[in-house]
């Protein structure tokens, strides 16, 4: 069963923090964190928190202009109502064959993009005005990724197969490993693990049949 994201909408709802961040004279859209709830339940506890590469084309409800420029703690920023975008359709799709009623995503930079040479142009730019705001990795947002570990029953890495990100990713799986097991589908070189959502519809089923393998069972070790 694949289910259309109308379908799935019609099962879970989505909410967002955005925040716009200064950069260099411009403005970069950014999400923090992408909160998925199935429809008319309590969550005290996300059964999942799913680490990926950065925010997609998923947006406010309201629409971009509502969103806020960063000032003081990112963590501080509110929840709002968003549009799902294709990678959050496939974690409803997770979430369906889990029985799950929440999970949590976060990113390795928050900076939304659309293309790979997008992420890689405003990464470079990052680095060139030494501005880490926009990683939960960074040490000043430590608290912040604590409280996501702290409150998530599994921690799942997918943050591609890009060699370009091992630096990132190496930083990301160190920090996440030192708090406790880190699962997803492992590629050849570590630390990248298969994203999600590889847009090909096989492609997506078998990555949601071998998640679901792996985390039942590693719920039976």
């Amino acid at each position: 069963m694949f289910l259309s994201g109308k379908e799935l909408e019609s099962i879970y709802s989505t909410e967002g923090t955005f925040y716009d961040l200064e950069v260099d004279g411009q403005r970069r859209l950014c999400r923090s964190l992408a909160a998925i709830r199935r429809r008319n339940r309590e969550v005290e506890r996300v059964n999942a928190l799913l680490v990926l590469l950065n925010p997609g084309k998923s947006l406010p409800l309201s629409g971009v202009e509502s969103i806020p420029v960063f000032r003081g703690k990112v963590e501080m920023s509110p929840l709002v109502p968003a549009v799902p975008d294709n990678s959050l359709h496939q974690l409803m799709r997770l979430m369906e064959r889990m029985d799950w009623d929440g999970i949590n995503v976060i990113n390795l930079t928050d900076i939304r993009t659309g293309k790979f040479e997008e992420y890689w142009e405003t990464q470079q730019l990052m680095g060139q005005q030494e501005d880490n705001r926009h990683t939960i990795f960074s040490s000043g947002r430590q608290h912040e990724l604590q409280n996501q570990l702290k409150q998530a029953d599994a921690v799942i890495a997918g943050w591609g197969t890009k060699s370009a990100i091992v630096p990132q990713a190496s930083e990301a799986y160190r920090i996440l490993a030192a708090h406790g097991n880190v699962q997803g589908l492992a590629y050849k070189k570590q630390p990248l693990y298969y994203h999600p959502f590889p847009w090909i519809q096989n492609k997506c089923v078998k990555w949601l049949d071998d998640m679901e393998s792996q985390l039942k069972q590693a719920a039976h070790v």
